[in-house]
């Protein structure tokens, strides 16, 4: 990770070490009609629980945020591995926030972190307790290597620690990292290749003089032994500088301004750069899911919107829900009217209205002669309605038809 000066970092405050007063363990003895036992019950004297605590019933009720027998233990709220000092969060370099929720919207970097990944040879003969990094061989053997290249490598720029990866057979093959802080410039990549070339050459130069670490009792390296793994090298371009330091989640968010001797990281919620997100009545944040809007209210005005771009006065906002609310009432009160008349009509001539719609009836049809529709059959079969035509040219014209000759009734008369 890129070494950064970064805008809102909390500064780290201590808490004197408190005093816990001692529990006592009093004996109780519980009673029933079938058993009898004695337990230990655990207690408090009054007037121990700390942080705001309160004595209850032979207990410390905690306030939220406390745990324990004397609320001694703080229940940390911190995200991101922030770490609680007793009083707020300690965020890390990358957050900020009362819980270390929100991620720095921008990172200025003055140094970059590197690492040379090397391999050298120990004459020394290799044992097979080497294997185990928890041994005391190798413990040993690691404190010795260490503190010898602390010495070698002062000189070198940027030089900070080494770190032993493993150890293998053959002689002692030491495989480690050179761990490095470079001041950021336009030369950069220059700078660190150089630094490269300068470790090498220094632990060469101690290696060639033998009789010196025989004498002196340090560790021995074979010259012909010693290269540089370009398999581990730390690759120095701007965007993967901003890579490198960003959050884990965050990488592809922030992107980088090169500044005389400083890298800026920034993002599209910092204000001053190109293609800045402006959030009007509203603050930028930068989520897992990318930068967004979080939006503002006044005494006065509600603003919403992606952007916080749209305004709503709370009185005209309050003014609507009540208008709609009135209008909806009546609504209500006209269709509760409406079914009662309708439920009073149906309970004066409802049977008689039913009795006449299930009636069947033929119905002739005066534009289409010969033709009869019935529209009185319905039954629980799915119908389609269907004209039937009579065919006339089946009619037997023989057929003598009687029909008896109207007569008139005088008598009515």
């Amino acid at each position: 990770m890129p070494s950064s000066k970064l805008t809102g970092h909390a500064s780290l405050t201590t808490q004197p070490p408190r005093t816990l007063a001692t529990t006592p363990q009093t004996p109780t003895t519980l009673t029933s009609p079938q058993t009898t036992w004695t337990t230990t019950q655990m207690t408090t004297p009054p007037g121990t629980c700390e942080n705001g605590g309160t004595w209850i019933q032979g207990l410390c009720l905690c306030p939220p945020g406390f745990s324990g027998d004397h609320c001694q233990r703080q229940d940390s709220m911190c995200q991101n591995e922030g770490q609680w000092d007793g009083l707020r969060c300690i965020c890390p370099s990358t957050f900020h926030g009362t819980h270390c929720e929100f991620v720095m919207e921008q990172m200025d970097l003055e140094t970059v972190d590197a690492e040379v990944g090397m391999e050298v040879a120990v004459d020394q003969e290799f044992s097979p307790d080497l294997h185990d990094n928890t041994s005391k061989a190798y413990k040993d053997f690691s404190d010795t290597f260490r503190s010898q290249m602390q010495k070698i490598y002062q000189k070198v720029q940027g030089f900070k620690d080494v770190e032993i990866l493993s150890l293998r057979n053959g002689s002692i093959v030491v495989d480690y990292v050179v761990l490095l802080e470079l001041p950021f410039s336009s030369q950069l990549e220059t700078n660190y290749e150089m630094v490269k070339m300068a470790l090498k050459g220094e632990l060469q130069n101690v290696s060639q003089d033998v009789d010196s670490c025989q004498k002196n009792q340090n560790l021995c390296f074979k010259p012909d032994s010693i290269t540089v793994n370009n398999d581990t090298r730390t690759e120095m371009t701007p965007q993967a500088i901003c890579r490198r330091a960003a959050p884990e989640g965050y990488e592809d968010y922030y992107f980088p301004l090169e500044e005389e001797n400083r890298l800026r990281c920034v993002t599209n919620c910092t204000s001053d750069v190109e293609g800045a997100i402006d959030c009007n009545q509203g603050q930028c944040f930068v989520q897992k899911t990318g930068p967004e809007c979080r939006c503002f209210s006044t005494d006065t005005h509600w603003f919403l919107g992606p952007r916080c771009e749209v305004a709503v006065q709370w009185r005209a906002l309050v003014g609507g829900l009540a208008g709609a609310g009135a209008l909806l009432l009546l609504l209500l009160l006209a269709l509760s009217l409406f079914c009662r008349r309708w439920r009073r009509r149906g309970g004066r001539g409802g049977a008689r209205s039913w009795d006449d719609d299930k009636k069947c009836f033929e119905i002739w049809d005066e534009d289409t002669a010969g033709t009869f529709s019935n529209l009185g059959f319905q039954d629980d079969r799915h119908f389609k309605d269907e004209n039937f035509q009579v065919a006339l040219e089946k009619v037997d014209t023989n057929v003598r038809v009687h029909t008896q000759t109207p007569e008139m009734d005088l008598s009515s008369m």
